[in-house]
């Protein structure tokens, strides 16, 4: 008998032990898609990143702009980043939730519960022209004189965007296949401060050209802005509802308004001062008919404007 009151005792508890587990395990899933046009993205991975900025979970993309992240425990204020597979196949840039590549940027999940429908719009990289010279850029990611790993190097002309790299161990970061011409060329690493350079590439490889990353501290967190931006909705097209994130980097009076394709104002989401940090509006259209409606922007002298498209 008391064998069998200690089974049923081991039993309990193991099975206790299996509930309590199951019931901290989270899901979080989504689609894949390009920011330019919507399509699905076949192939990559999407990983979930902590706050400290190590990886946590990677899933793959599969074939239809799926991807399912398996949490094993909660996390707070998690970075999700889409990325592409190695080259030839490589055709966008790592590009975080929903649709930016600034960390500051980023939309942090709280990881909780279960979480469906978290798509992820990636940053195309621009279809090359033929019989263009190409070329190549080398530098180093360091952080005060220490090799920097992992921090992704965008090579960009305005806002488009021609390449990247990753830095590896010694922190040394190669971007190849750029046409000849002039680029900014921004350094990122999550929790980290961000570094940016102008680069001249010519059919001549550049190189040496250094970047200086440093962990952020104290009251720098992951909502402050590194420049002024206005992000893509998503998604977009929508029906009826659709979201907006814009950052700012300074305190100020900020105005994020509405109009149709005529120039009417049909929506004011924003008139107010605001303090410097990532925002993010979402936008019902639910009385509006289908068409074409402009959003723009304005802070500080800072003005920026995007389409966004409502089918119903």
């Amino acid at each position: 008998m008391k064998q069998a009151t200690n089974l049923f005792i081991a039993l309990f508890f193991i099975l206790g032990v299996v509930k309590v587990t199951q019931a901290e395990e989270f899901y979080i899933t989504g689609k894949v898609r390009y920011a330019d046009n919507n399509e699905i993205v076949t192939s990559g991975v999407v990983k979930l990143f902590n706050e400290d900025g190590s990886v946590e979970a990677v899933a793959p993309i599969n074939q239809y702009g799926d991807y399912l992240l398996g949490i094993v425990r909660a996390y707070y204020g998690s970075d999700l980043i889409g990325f592409p597979n190695i080259e030839p196949e490589m055709d966008f840039v790592p590009t975080g939730y929903p649709n930016v590549t600034d960390p500051n940027n980023f939309v942090p999940l709280n990881v909780t519960t279960n979480l469906t429908n978290i798509d992820i719009y990636v940053q195309r990289i621009v279809a090359l022209r033929p019989n263009v010279p190409l070329s190549s850029v080398e530098g180093k990611v360091l952080n005060n004189g220490t090799p920097v790993k992992d921090a992704i190097v965008y090579a960009m002309q305005g806002e488009t965007y021609f390449g990247y790299g990753i830095s590896d161990s010694k922190g040394n970061v190669k971007i190849t296949g750029l046409p000849v011409g002039d680029y900014i060329l921004v350094a990122h690493k999550l929790a980290n401060t961000s570094d940016s350079k102008p680069v001249a590439v010519t059919e001549k490889p550049a190189g040496n050209v250094i970047f200086n990353v440093t962990p952020k501290t104290g009251a720098i967190t992951n909502n402050t802005p590194f420049t002024y931006g206005l992000s893509q909705n998503y998604p977009n097209p929508f029906n009826p509802s659709t979201v907006i994130s814009y950052s700012i980097p300074t305190d100020g009076f900020v105005s994020l308004n509405v109009f149709n394709s005529t120039g009417q104002l049909v929506k004011e989401l924003m008139n107010a001062n605001q303090s410097a940090g990532s925002y993010n509006v979402e936008f019902n259209a639910v009385h509006l008919s289908s068409g074409i409606y402009y959003y723009m922007l304005n802070s500080n002298g800072y003005t920026d404007t995007k389409k966004m498209i409502l089918i119903k």
